[in-house]
C-alpha cells in the first residue's frame, strides 16, 4: 500500500508537470538569440554570439541558424569548388525534427543551398551533435527541470514567472511562460561571474507558408551518402 504522503508527492508533481508542460503547447514561432561568455586565467574574455529562427507546429520543430548571406555565400563557394568527395556541414542547414504517435524521433535537415533534404538515421545522431530528448526540442528546455527550482516573486511578462536555482558554484534562472510553453529567457552563470550564457526568445509571425511544405523539389540523401 502507498502511504498517504507518497500520494499526495505524486499529485503535487502531476499537477505541477500539467502547469508547466501542457499535452499539447500552442504553434509558435520566434527568434532566438544566443550569448555565451567566459573570462580565461589571462582575463582575456572570449564571447559566442549567434542567432536562429525557429518554430514549432504541432509535433514539428524547425529551426534554422540566421547566417549573412554574404558569408553564407562564400562558405559554399569555397566548400563547393574543394575537388573530390563533399561532406554535409549541417550547421549551414535548417533543422527539422518530428516527434510520431509511437514517440519516435525524426531528424532531418534541409540545405537550401544545395536543395537537398538529408535524413539522419538514429545511429548517427553523434554525427551531428543531436540529442533526441523530445521535451528539449519541443519547449527548449525540460519543463520537468522547473520542480527542482525556485519559483521568485519578480516582474515578469503576463502569463510568464522567473524560476532560479543554484548547484554548486553556478546559478540559473529560468523566466518560463505558461501561456506559450517555453522559456522567454534562461541564464545561467558562475557565481564568480567568469562565465555566464543566455537565451533570450522574440516571438514572431507565423509564417504565411510552413518551411517544410516548400521542399517538394528537393533531393532527399542519408547523411552517410556523405561519408568517405
Amino acid at each position: 500500500m502507498i502511504r498517504p504522503q507518497l500520494w499526495l508527492w505524486l499529485l503535487s508533481a502531476l499537477l505541477v508537470m500539467e502547469l508547466h508542460a501542457a499535452p499539447t503547447p500552442p504553434d509558435l514561432a520566434a527568434r532566438i538569440h544566443y550569448v555565451d561568455s567566459v573570462t580565461g586565467s589571462d582575463g582575456v574574455v572570449k564571447q559566442q554570439e549567434w542567432r536562429e529562427k525557429w518554430l514549432r507546429v504541432g509535433a514539428q520543430v524547425w529551426s534554422q541558424r540566421l547566417i549573412p548571406i554574404v558569408l553564407a555565400r562564400a562558405y559554399h563557394a569555397a566548400h563547393d569548388a574543394k575537388p573530390g568527395h563533399k561532406h554535409f556541414t549541417h550547421q549551414m542547414a535548417a533543422r527539422w525534427v518530428t516527434h510520431s504517435e509511437a514517440g519516435e524521433v525524426q531528424l532531418r535537415y534541409a540545405d537550401q543551398w544545395h536543395r537537398q533534404l538529408v535524413e539522419v538515421p538514429a545511429e548517427e545522431y553523434g554525427q551531428v551533435a543531436f540529442t533526441p530528448d523530445w521535451q528539449r526540442i519541443r519547449y527548449l528546455i525540460n519543463p520537468a527541470l522547473l520542480q527542482q527550482m525556485t519559483p521568485l516573486d519578480e516582474a515578469a511578462p503576463a502569463g510568464a514567472r522567473w524560476y532560479q536555482q543554484q548547484a554548486g558554484k553556478q546559478r540559473t534562472r529560468v523566466l518560463w511562460s505558461d501561456q506559450w510553453q517555453i522559456p522567454l529567457v534562461v541564464e545561467s552563470a558562475s557565481l564568480d561571474g567568469y562565465r555566464s550564457y543566455r537565451m533570450t526568445v522574440t516571438l514572431q509571425a507565423q509564417p504565411s507558408e510552413l518551411p517544410w511544405l516548400q521542399l517538394t523539389d528537393y533531393q532527399t540523401l542519408d547523411l552517410r551518402d556523405f561519408f568517405d
